[in-house]
């Protein structure tokens, strides 16, 4: 024991593990250094810009009422001095836990896709648990509105510094986040939504996903003709911004006709084979191709092979999980449109820790590559590949 111990007697025990006791004195002299530099940093800014240390310590950290010139003074003396608060020794001296939650869907839902954007925040929590980072998972039904609603107490409770949030549901996420306290920062990854202010927003352009696929389907359907896009939630905001995408490209180009039909192909899968079926039957002579605007894409395909449809429909759709990566290697997939779903759930980690605890700016928005995939690349991308 550090100091000494207490043996069975009740007396203290003089024997000391002296390996033990240089460890925790080694560790508050770097502690304490730490402190003292960043206290000195933070002292000649103060000077420079003749003002208090508590001055500065409120523009650092965004708190307290400080005037405009004021701030504008300090910030530019803080960039010429190129000032950064060390991580360590804020944690080391404040000895203070940061706690991040995360809102996402189920991950069993959508084929499991939702396992990998899952898997890349656990990689980044695991990476920061050093600094005192750990996060708790609020899960949803992005298929029923109300299980959105229910987190509010639950969040409430959890007493967070951040959130990190894939938003599947526009309306219920609105009135959800228009509940929370206001100084809670929050990301979002995967989706967007519209009239709000989120620290940062990390996915891919939907609405030019949508145009891609669009040219894609240009490139492996022979002629003009009918071609079915199908949505999964008409309140989602980003499957809708793919369907806008994907229709518009063919408008201006005036070439095939796109019908949209939304399918709760997700919670009804025998409705898929119904809509096929019953398309097919209208479009007998020019039914060229799908767009399908979720990880889904593989109950589509097996539709078509069910019908056994010839000739058969280009199929694009997003996402490649282990059931799509199956019917593409089979061709009845042509492309996956990829949006790195691992790499959406890790920066999204990061980046609240960089604004959390370091106090350093973060992208407004970090778009992620469109990835085309296909049969023959599949192997690069695909996780569960051997």
């Amino acid at each position: 024991m550090g100091h000494g111990s207490v043996s069975d007697s009740g007396k203290l025990d003089e024997r000391f593990d002296f390996g033990l006791d240089l460890s925790c004195f080694f560790y508050y002299v770097i502690a304490l250094t730490f402190t003292l530099m960043m206290m000195v940093t933070i002292k000649e800014i103060a000077q420079k810009a003749e003002v208090s240390i508590g001055t500065v310590d409120r523009v650092l950290h965004n708190r307290g009422r400080v005037s405009p010139e004021t701030v504008k003074r300090v910030r530019k003396i803080i960039r010429q001095l190129d000032y950064k608060p060390d991580v360590y020794a804020r944690n080391l001296k404040l000895g203070q836990n940061f706690r991040f939650g995360i809102i996402m869907p189920e991950e069993s839902q959508d084929g499991w896709y939702w396992k990998q954007p899952a898997a890349g925040m656990r990689k980044a929590l695991n990476e920061l648990q050093s600094h005192r980072v750990s996060g708790i998972f609020f899960y949803y039904d992005k298929y029923n509105p109300s299980s959105i609603l229910k987190l509010k107490r639950k969040l409430k409770d959890a007493d967070l510094d951040g959130l990190l949030i894939a938003p599947a549901l526009m309306g219920s996420f609105m009135k959800l986040l228009r509940q929370l306290p206001e100084n809670l920062p929050y990301i979002f990854i995967d989706s967007d939504l519209p009239d709000l202010e989120p620290l940062s927003i990390i996915n891919q352009d939907a609405y030019h996903s949508g145009r891609l696929a669009a040219e894609l389907m240009t490139k492996i359907v022979p002629e003009s003709g009918s071609l079915l896009t199908i949505n999964m939630i008409p309140d989602d905001y980003h499957l809708s911004a793919r369907v806008r995408g994907f229709s518009e490209y063919f408008e201006e180009h005036k070439s095939s006709s796109v019908h949209v039909e939304v399918t709760h192909m997700a919670t009804q899968p025998a409705s898929i084979f119904e809509l096929i079926a019953r398309y097919s039957d209208a479009h007998p002579d020019d039914f060229r191709g799908v767009f399908v605007t979720n990880a889904l894409t593989y109950r589509v395909a097996q539709a078509i092979q069910d019908l056994s449809m010839v000739p058969r429909p280009a199929l694009i759709g997003y996402d490649l999980i282990e059931s799509n990566a199956k019917w593409l290697e089979r061709g009845v997939i042509d492309f996956i449109i990829s949006q790195r779903p691992d790499m959406q759930g890790y920066h999204g980690i990061y980046s609240l820790y960089r604004h959390i605890l370091l106090n350093e700016k973060v992208e407004e928005r970090m778009v992620i590559p469109l990835d085309i995939i296909s049969k023959e690349n599949m192997v690069y991308h695909y996780p569960y590949k051997n």
